[in-house]
């Protein structure tokens, strides 16, 4: 068996072993009431019984939990609330042990799948895919049983279907994903930028598609409420350690003054170099997803998720015997992988260091845009 063989089942082994003990130890307490699942089983539940999706969940949780002071709220677009509802159909309990295991599934898969589509061994994609159950995005998305493997797995479904030439397919995949948390909309100027017309097309229709759908099911006073009382309420987040957006690094070192001008500028710069960098189908979906967490307000530790695949398409493009590619790599999977917030007495080193991974996602878009994909597949 080659060394790098027998090193990959070592970091399944070692990834496989601190999972189990994740899940024994950690996960158990998140059940009883813990963020953010109520937001998606009482907001299902308010829908199916004719309520106003959105508003605090405050009693419900401690009724239900004897959980006081619950300070989160159903806060995702009214086609996530709506295609997670028939959850609240369960147990609570039930419905949270579910929505974990298929994220679980998910996670696992997609790693897998990305380390086959880049033409990784066996071995290999089975440690990717369980390496990214034990990352930082991974634990604290379980934790708090989060939808973004959902959104993650029609990414990467989008992504293939885009490699292999599929431009319809891949552009209704994708624009699931803009219908279930906007911000992958930005993926729409990749594909233009690409020429991929046709998949431009297919992301929009789709997704206005499933908005208009969303809306109907949901009715317009919820739809106005999203609008007009939810969206706002993402101000308060601005600056939170754990939110990696422009717009949090710069309120959090000095006030939302700097949070509003570093999105302003970084924002026009991102959008700009992406849609002249952007050509294939790997440029579009890791660049893409990488300004798209750094210009969205709100880019919470567990996105983190959504790039860490395409982390693993980059990777794939280095000549890791060079030493310098081997530690920009190693940089990336610290950076992005395996970082937390770091509490320190004075703010200014704080806030420089526990936003790490927001340097992490513009290493990673600006590598992805700008180096040579030289192992590219000639369907590309």
């Amino acid at each position: 068996m080659r060394r790098r063989s027998i090193f990959a089942i070592i970091l399944t082994v070692l990834a496989i072993a601190g999972f189990a003990w994740f899940s024994i130890t950690v996960l158990p307490p998140a059940v009883q009431g813990k963020p953010d699942f109520p937001n998606y089983y009482f907001g299902g539940e308010r829908l199916l019984s004719g309520e106003s999706m959105y508003g605090s969940l405050a009693p419900l949780v401690e009724d239900q939990f004897g959980v006081a002071s619950y300070q989160t709220y159903p806060a995702d677009p009214p086609a996530t609330v709506i295609l997670l509802s028939p959850l609240s159909l369960l147990p609570y309990e039930t419905a949270w042990i579910v929505f974990a295991a298929l994220s679980t599934v998910i996670m696992f898969g997609v790693g897998y799948g990305v380390g086959r589509e880049v033409r990784w061994s066996r071995e290999a994609s089975v440690a990717a895919g369980a390496l990214l159950l034990v990352t930082s995005a991974g634990r604290f998305l379980l934790f708090r049983n989060h939808m973004e493997p959902i959104l993650l797995l029609v990414l990467f479904l989008g992504w293939r279907e885009l490699r292999r030439g599929h431009e319809v397919s891949a552009g209704v995949w994708w624009g699931i994903g803009a219908a279930l948390k906007l911000f992958p909309a930005l993926l729409i100027v990749g594909l233009v930028a690409g020429r991929k017309r046709r998949a431009a097309v297919a992301t929009s229709l789709t997704a206005g598609g499933i908005t208009v759908a969303a809306v109907m099911v949901a009715g317009w006073s919820n739809t106005v409420a999203f609008i007009t009382d939810v969206l706002p309420l993402s101000a308060q987040w601005y600056g939170a350690l754990g939110n990696y957006s422009l717009l949090s690094f710069g309120t959090a070192l000095a006030g939302t003054w700097l949070g509003w001008s570093l999105l302003a500028i970084g924002g026009i710069a991102l959008v700009a170099t992406y849609s002249n960098g952007a050509r294939s189908a790997d440029e579009i979906w890791v660049a893409g997803m990488a300004a798209a967490l750094l210009i969205t307000p709100l880019s919470w530790v567990n996105y983190l998720v959504l790039v860490l695949p395409g982390l693993m398409v980059v990777v794939d493009k280095f000549d890791l015997h060079e030493v310098r590619d081997r530690w920009v790599a190693i940089g990336l999977v610290v950076a992005l992988g395996f970082w937390g917030p770091i509490v320190l007495g004075s703010k200014l080193p704080s806030v420089l260091l526990s936003f790490i991974p927001t340097y992490g996602l513009i290493a990673l878009f600006l590598t992805a845009i700008r180096r040579p994909w030289s192992k590219q597949l000639s369907y590309l």
